[in-house]
């Protein structure tokens, strides 16, 4: 059984000012230093996490092991 989590509008919101605010600061880190290249690909890794995440809705329930929505009361073993 796939552990699951209904999405909260919290969540959401805490998602979009995250994403907002890497976005506002680009390849720097919040005092104004530019990030290593290492940190510069994490911040990417990040960014497109937070992107995908963003793309759910308040009200949702997903999986929790693959950050996917599961349609209730269809099996989503064949999607």
């Amino acid at each position: 059984m796939a552990r699951t989590q209904k999405i909260t509008k919290y969540q959401v919101d805490q998602w979009k000012t995250t994403l907002e605010q890497m976005l506002e600061e680009g390849n720097f880190r919040q005092d104004g230093r530019p990030l290593s290249p290492a940190g510069i690909a994490e911040r990417k890794q990040e960014i497109a996490m937070l992107r995908g995440l963003n793309t759910l809705r308040v009200g949702q329930v997903v999986d929790l092991d693959t950050v996917q929505p599961i349609d209730e009361g269809t099996n989503n073993a064949g999607s």
